[in-house]
């Protein structure tokens, strides 16, 4: 099947063109990595992995063995009960159930008291410790005390347990007799020491209460005399506040002041009433003075007259007429009538009027008198019952400092007492000992279950931290995915490594999709086209620039496959040589002559044709392919750099992108300045990666001095790609293969 070239399966759905990836710097790559390539990690060093584990479970056998033999520790263990925080009242029998929190609290307290430089240089100096062996290692020491506490520090050990009601007190030495020596020894220094410092408390507390005691003693019986002292020198009883009855000064105030209230309200009638007799008196007669005006018996008797003498006026006018001296007499009769009877109201009110008012006016004169009786009455009450409260206010507060202090005297003579009875209490200390410390039967270091773990676990850290190290620090690009994490920019193709494809014995890797059209690389190459086409779905890119960050990077592999896998599509491809130090095109498509034959001498190439020395129909070739034009490098020129960047260089493109579907344009890395020149006026450049070549860094410069001259990336190519224990390639190749062999057998 050698030399053929696979056709494109039409019915198969090419992806959809991805649009091209942002050309923006670069970022950091992400700190943390994704529980996928940890898994991908593991699993490719699981060898290294496994026999670091295996050696660090055999290292920590031996660790144990050696310790177990040489050096092993022994372990014992005592208790101190320790009785509530709170003080129990001794004259009450039973008691409430202490807080949790503080009992803790107050147990912990306890604990840490007991590993106090003080506690342990004391207990230090006790000769039956220094006759220990334990001691005597440190004799021949410098600063043998300070060593030996360093030791009691790492290895006694004194804990308060939560739900617990005492103290554990360990330690752990190399003898299983002394160990246990040296705890009984702690437990009843500290007892001895707590007991001591119970009583010093309380001691001193008696001292300073006794003293307390006598002074307010002294105090009270002030206060008393002072009481006494008052009530003698005052004239009034009851002076004391916890009399709770009205006393008679209060009574006679209250009463006064009722009497003057209701006087002072008729003085304030009897003054309405005058105002209002003033106004009859000088005003109209009002319907009082007419009532009484109508009650007199004169003046109804001369209204009597006067009304009988109406119906004599009638009778004469009608007998006698208007001008007759009867009528004139009786009418005068009647005018002087009520003239007399005027004269009879008016007196009857006038008097009336005169004699209400004096009434008024003495009756108010009368409730003054009384009212100014009254008021000086009422202000000696006063004066009297200021005297009293102010004998009464201090009487009050010489009470108050015999109660309170009398009060403070009483509380304080009760703890005293219940400080002598706490002071002779044996268990003043709070503490006692629960028994001596066991001696221990076996060592408690080294133990094989904590061993073998931990050294399982070291080897397995080992391990780990070795395969993460080896992968972290290598800097290639080795994966798609460093592509995308480190340079983010759109990778066309991924090109696997020769090493992967069977297919590739004696196969030249530039003629790969030629040679072997049914390998898996030959496959990348065509995937590599296909992406570069749905990237560019307008057909702009015509002229595309082949390039790398370094030398043998493999793009001139990549440019030739390239050009292979466009002219199996019918496509009509130009190749130009552009690499004018390292030509590569007349190795890889040799000149041949019309008869098939390679000529003696190279005509024409791309440098001759810019220097002016040839035109473009002689630079051009045939490629000995279908579809395929080639244009040589040519000889070395003094300014590859210049010549590339003038004018003919652009107009051979120009004529080339009229006549030919691509022009695939095989250039020097971008070590040199030629490169940058071609991809300043290319359609568009791809850039060329190896996996066993490329570093992280390279291809970031790569990608920085192509941003800086404006170039169009259209994308990148990986080759190299090798597949990974665990990861996608090596998947993807499996299931290549199986089903080109399914194929294969299919078409036999």
């Amino acid at each position: 099947m050698a030399g053929q070239i696979q056709p494109v399966n039409a019915s198969i759905r090419p992806p959809m063109p991805r649009p091209p990836m942002s050309m923006a710097p670069p970022q950091a790559a992400a700190a943390g990595i994704t529980p996928k390539e940890i898994i991908g990690i593991v699993r490719r060093h699981m060898i290294l992995i496994t026999v670091c584990t295996m050696t660090g479970i055999f290292l920590g056998g031996v660790a144990w063995f050696l310790l177990k033999r040489y050096a092993p520790q022994y372990r014992t263990e005592a208790y101190i009960q320790v009785m509530p925080p709170n003080d129990k009242d001794p004259m009450v029998i039973g008691g409430s159930s202490p807080n949790k929190d503080l009992y803790y609290q107050f147990r912990a307290t306890k604990a840490n008291s007991i590993k106090r430089q003080g506690m342990l240089e004391e207990f230090l100096r006790k000769d039956k410790i220094r006759a220990t062996k334990w001691y005597k290692q440190f004799e021949d020491k410098k600063t043998p005390v300070a060593d030996a506490v360093e030791d009691l520090e790492k290895n006694m050990g004194a804990s308060a347990h939560r739900d617990m009601t005492w103290i554990r007190m360990s330690m752990k030495c190399g003898d299983a007799k002394e160990v246990a020596t040296i705890v009984d020894e702690m437990v009843n220094l500290f007892i001895r020491k707590q007991i001591v410092m119970a009583t010093r408390d309380i001691k001193a507390q008696l001292t300073t209460y006794n003293a307390q005691e006598r002074s307010l003693g002294k105090e009270v019986s002030t206060a008393i005399d002072s009481l006494e002292t008052i009530r003698l020198l005052s004239k009034y009883t009851g002076l004391s506040s916890k009399i709770t009855f009205r006393s008679y000064m209060d009574e006679k105030i209250s009463n006064l002041e009722k009497t003057y209230s209701d006087l002072d309200t008729n003085v304030k009638q009897f003054q309405v009433q005058i105002e209002t007799f003033k106004a009859r008196a000088e005003g109209e007669f009002d319907e009082v003075v007419r009532e009484q005006m109508e009650r007199d018996p004169i003046a109804a008797g001369m209204r009597n007259s006067i009304a009988s003498m109406a119906p004599l006026l009638a009778t004469q006018l009608m007998k006698f007429g208007d001008g007759h001296r009867r009528v004139r007499e009786t009418r005068t009769a009647i005018k002087e009538m009520e003239i007399e009877l005027g004269k009879r109201q008016t007196f009857i009110a006038e008097t009336q009027r005169r004699s209400s008012l004096r009434q008024a006016e003495d009756q108010m004169k009368m409730l003054e008198s009384t009212l100014k009786d009254l008021e000086a009455q009422r202000t000696t009450a006063m004066d009297e019952h200021k005297e009293l409260d102010e004998d009464r206010a201090e009487y009050a507060k010489y009470e108050q400092i015999r109660d309170t202090k009398q009060e403070k005297l009483d509380i304080l003579s009760a703890h005293i007492q219940k400080l002598n009875m706490i002071h002779d209490d044996p268990l003043v200390a709070k503490i006692q000992s629960t028994g001596p410390a066991p001696i221990p039967l076996r060592a408690s270091f080294p133990k094989i279950k904590m061993f073998l773990p931990a050294g399982m676990m070291f080897g397995l850290m080992l391990g780990a931290g070795l395969a993460f190290a080896i992968e972290l620090l290598n800097d290639l690009l080795r994966s798609p995915s460093d592509i995308a994490k480190h340079l983010r920019m759109p990778l066309l193709g991924a090109i696997y490594h020769s090493d992967e494809d069977d297919d590739l014995e004696d196969v030249d890797l530039c003629h790969v999709v030629r040679q072997a059209p049914y390998s898996i690389m030959s496959e990348s190459y065509r995937q590599f086209r296909t992406n570069l086409q749905l990237s560019d779905p307008t057909k702009k890119h015509k002229v595309l620039f082949i390039t790398s960050g370094g030398a043998d990077d493999g793009k001139t592999c990549v440019a030739a496959n390239l050009v292979s896998t466009l002219i199996a599509e019918g496509r009509k491809v130009l190749f130009i040589d552009s690499n004018f130090r390292r030509p590569s095109s007349t190795m890889m498509f040799p000149r041949t002559e019309t008869d098939g034959s390679i000529p003696e001498h190279a005509d024409y190439g791309l440098s001759n044709y810019l220097m002016g020395q040839c035109t473009c129909e002689e630079v051009i070739r045939p490629g000995g392919l279908t579809g395929l034009d080639i244009v040589d490098s040519g000889p070395l020129p003094s300014n590859p750099a210049e010549i590339l960047g003038g004018p003919n260089m652009k107009n051979l493109l120009a004529k080339c992108r009229e006549t030919y579907d691509y022009v695939i344009i095989d250039g020097p890395p971008l070590l040199l300045t030629d490169a940058k020149t071609l991809a300043s006026i290319v359609d568009g450049t791809i850039v060329v990666f190896n996996t066993e070549i490329t570093k992280r860094g390279t291809a970031q410069r790569t990608m920085r001095e192509l941003r800086r001259i404006k170039a169009n990336v259209v994308g990148s190519v990986l080759i190299g790609v090798r597949s990974m224990k665990g990861g996608y390639f090596e998947e993807k190749i499996r299931l290549y293969q199986e089903y080109q062999e399914g194929q294969i057998i299919r078409s036999v």
